[in-house]
């Protein structure tokens, strides 16, 4: 081979190689770069399925809170209307107090009352009888304080209007008597 055939080639040779490298170089550059933007996508969609989880998150809350509302919404929807009629109840328990118990028209007024009762009931409306317990702001009104050596102070004597509940929450409080100690024993 003669020397200008030789350098051909070896320039050949040199410049496959540095073509070569330049390649690699080049790969190499991109497989960065693609692995660059692999990863920014990576955690993109790492954002993205927390955002999501979070919104479903979100969606079963307000789903729940909405369900409790409207299930509230319901239970306590006669509100007023109970309210009416519990005093319409009292007015037909003085009735029959200020009837004779042979009279017959307190058989029917005691009648209607209790009818009336028992359908308050269904609707989750209760009455609040604490006589003998102890006085529970929450669910009584102290009007009066009366002596009492005998029961505990804060015990309630005697109910003067009739407490109700529905659904367990407070319609009415009960309007109470409560006993209190006489100074004479709170000395001794």
């Amino acid at each position: 081979m003669s020397s200008s055939s030789k350098e051909k080639k070896k320039k050949f040779t040199n410049m496959v190689s540095k073509q070569k490298s330049t390649d690699q170089q080049d790969n190499s550059k991109q497989t960065d770069d693609l692995n660059e933007d692999l990863n920014v996508l990576k955690e993109r969609a790492a954002q993205l399925e927390d955002h999501l989880r979070r919104a479903v998150a979100d969606n079963e809350n307000v789903k729940r809170i909405m369900q409790r509302q409207i299930s509230d919404a319901g239970d306590y929807a006669v509100t007023k209307f109970a309210r009416d009629m519990i005093d319409s109840c009292d007015n037909l328990k003085r009735v029959m107090e200020n009837l004779k118990d042979d009279d017959p028209v307190h058989e029917g007024i005691k009648v209607a009352y209790q009818k009336i009762m028992n359908d308050l009931k269904k609707h989750g409306i209760e009455e609040i009888d604490p006589i003998g317990e102890p006085f529970d702001s929450n669910l009584h009104q102290a009007v009066v304080e009366r002596e009492d050596n005998e029961k505990e102070a804060g015990t309630i004597l005697e109910v003067l209007q009739t407490g109700y509940t529905i659904k367990s929450r407070l319609l009415r409080p009960a309007m109470v008597v409560i006993s209190k100690k006489s100074a004479d024993c709170k000395n001794s």
